[in-house]
């Protein structure tokens, strides 16, 4: 086990690289010091990710370590990746060669162990790992070439079995066809328990678990063939990796322990239980100072209502929050499962908000968003430097009660839009032919959308903005479009279809879609485009793939104020200045089903999904910087007002009257 004792001096220089002029209080220090294998367990706004930083400054002032050993830094994310790169500067250099390796959970799993396992069990190397509905996609093709209609499948008869009454009696065999792959589609093998599991509603239900049955058989032999063909999804890839790792885990711990002194994994609340598994088997803690990073409190998963997979050994804790204001911490806290005492920053300017309760009756939530803006006004945040203001909610699971929709109707999930690639630094990449299992999936208007992204790409680059002062979005766009010419609407989409032809029969279009822009920019904005001189039209321009931000289309707008609707999942991470917590239905509703929690009362038992209420709930009220609000029913509010109002809670109508 590697021996290092941080000095005070240590720390001091720490906190002047990363440029912290008060230094680092007690907690912190005792966090960066400590250099064994112990868990640092970091309440939200707490920097947790500057402490990781200070401790591997002052690893790096001792490269070459000991035996030239290295230090292992796994993140979920390559945003985290770049925010240590950007952060270290000249000293991310050295942590970046090896011996030492900095990268993300997936890719370290991916690189050191699925790519050798797929060598040894399929003798050949991964063609390509794919997302989940593009593997989907596969498996159903893999699946009608190994099983067609009448070849006795026991898969195929499974599931006919577990299809609705209605499309069975319905007998249409293109119904029937279409429903049984839609049921293949949600099935997943879960190589935890090794179960094939449907997913639905954000739920994960054991459908197959006998491995004796030839329907089981069948649908391992599916993966398998894939496998075969170097195809796999995330889950396949971890998978493969925890079989290797059971059989050659001995081997793997020397590997490891040899090449490294120091692992640290951050946002570890993120960390599933496979991953785990795999990280647990590879890292001999005895051997390597093993140290994790994160909160258990903010777990929140899309797929399963299941709890956090780390268990944090012995942990650091740091309590004290940079982010939020004494007022909303204390409401925070009392909502976690389990309440460290959490404590928030004191009001720098001697306006510390309360949190807000607004109200609602009779499910009408049409009003809800106006009053939030209304209070972010009232308080004066509005004249705050770049401000950001987010109203967030779960996203519901059934067809039944309050959802994010029913608060702002045009809410459109960023989760289900396709990711194929869409932003570019010159034109013709936006015109080239698209995959063929992408226009099976998604139609013709794959390449619209493409079309559309160049246009506002073209805006954007000029800074040529809504009238509102904002970049325009899809939807705005060809509003804006069809308002103010619709000769040139419909000539515009005339267009687009003559395009998409040619682009089928892989021809150049680039000249026809250089004519459109000109045209589009002279006659809505009366800009002339200079074909010789614009590198992103004649493709020599070099900008980052995200030059500016895409307007959110997602954006309720109050007078001159802007509220981003978004998921919780989609600000997982995120600081606010204002957060409204949305209430949504989710097998009840979120925020009335945790009202024993918003007033301080803890449960010894509690059902499935109103733990993964209380998580959701944790992570949205932990957001904000000065003001948090959240969504009630009227009754539940007023029956409990005292104990409401003894946390600190008030009223809206208190606010604005």
């Amino acid at each position: 086990m590697y021996e290092l004792s941080v000095t005070d001096e240590d720390i001091k220089y720490a906190a002047s690289v990363l440029n912290i002029p008060r230094g680092f209080d007690l907690p912190r220090i005792d966090a960066i010091k400590c250099m064994k294998s112990r868990d640092i367990v970091a309440c939200p706004g707490s920097g947790k990710t500057t402490v990781l930083l200070a401790k591997l400054i002052i690893l790096s002032r001792h490269i070459p370590l000991k035996k030239n050993k290295g230090i292992c830094i796994l993140t979920h994310t390559n945003v985290a990746i770049d925010e240590i790169k950007d952060r270290l500067g000249d000293k991310a250099n050295k942590l970046l060669s090896y011996p030492n390796f900095v990268g993300t959970l997936h890719s370290f799993i991916s690189k050191f162990i699925a790519s050798p396992a797929f060598v040894k069990y399929y003798s050949s190397r991964i063609s390509r790992v794919f997302e989940t509905e593009d593997y989907k996609l596969r498996l159903v093709r893999k699946y009608k070439t190994l099983y067609p209609p009448f070849s006795g499948s026991k898969l195929d008869k499974f599931l006919y079995g577990r299809l609705d009454d209605e499309i069975k009696e319905s007998r249409v065999n293109i119904t029937i066809g279409k429903a049984k792959e839609e049921m293949l589609r949600s099935l997943e093998f879960d190589y935890s328990d090794s179960a094939i599991k449907k997913v639905a509603f954000n739920k994960k239900t054991t459908v197959l678990k006998n491995p004796d049955t030839d329907s089981y058989k069948e649908y391992i032999k599916l993966i398998d063939e894939l496998l075969n063909d170097g195809v796999c999804s995330y889950n396949e890839l971890q998978g493969l990796a925890l079989r290797y790792v059971n059989e050659f885990e001995k081997e793997l711990q020397s590997i490891f322990s040899e090449r490294f002194s120091f692992v640290f994994v951050d946002e570890m609340q993120d960390t599933s239980d496979l991953q785990m598994r795999i990280l647990n088997k590879v890292f001999d803690e005895q051997k390597v100072i093993f140290q994790c990073f994160g909160d258990p409190q903010q777990t929140i998963y899309e797929s399963e209502d299941k709890g956090c997979a780390w268990q944090p050994k012995e942990p650091l804790f740091i309590i004290n929050s940079n982010r939020m204001s004494k007022s909303i911490a204390k409401v925070a806290d009392v909502v976690a499962l389990q309440p460290y005492g959490m404590q928030g920053r004191e009001s720098q300017k001697n306006n510390l908000y309360s949190p807000v309760i607004i109200t609602y009756k009779d499910n009408d939530v049409s009003r809800v968003l106006e009053t939030f803006a209304k209070l972010i006004i009232k308080c004066q945040l509005n004249e705050q430097d770049s401000a950001i203001f987010k109203a967030v909610g779960m996203v519901k699971a059934r067809n039944e009660g309050l959802s994010i929709t029913s608060y702002f109707p045009e809410f459109e999930k960023y989760g289900v839009r396709k990711k194929v690639n869409n932003d570019f630094s010159g034109l013709r990449s936006y015109l080239v032919k698209l995959d063929s299992e992408v226009i099976e999936k998604e139609g013709i208007k794959a390449y619209y959308n493409r079309f559309i992204l160049a246009i506002l790409k073209f805006l954007r680059i000029n800074d040529i903005k809504t009238t509102e002062g904002r970049y325009f979005s899809n939807v705005s766009f060809l509003k804006h479009l069809r308002e103010m010419d619709e000769r040139l609407y419909k000539t515009t989409h005339r267009y687009f279809a003559r395009i998409i032809l040619k682009i089928e029969k892989e021809k150049s279009v680039t000249a026809s879609f250089q004519h459109i822009i000109a045209i589009i920019m002279n006659r809505l904005f009366s800009y002339k485009v200079d074909f010789l001189k614009d590198e992103f039209i004649n493709g020599t321009a070099i900008y980052p793939t995200v030059a500016v931000k895409e307007a959110n289309e997602n954006t309720y707008t109050y007078e001159n104020l802007s509220v981003e609707i978004e998921s919780v999942h989609g600000v997982k991470g995120q600081t606010h200045t204002a957060t409204l917590y949305l209430e949504t239905f989710y097998f009840s509703k979120t925020n009335e089903s945790i009202i024993n929690y918003l007033i301080g009362e803890q449960n010894s038992s509690i059902e499935e999904h109103v733990e993964k209420h209380i998580r959701v709930a944790y992570v949205a009220m932990t957001r904000p910087t000065d003001l948090l609000c959240i969504v009630l029913n009227e009754e539940v509010y007023l029956e409990h007002e005292t104990q409401l109002k003894r946390l600190g809670w008030v009223h809206h109508l208190d606010v604005l009257n």
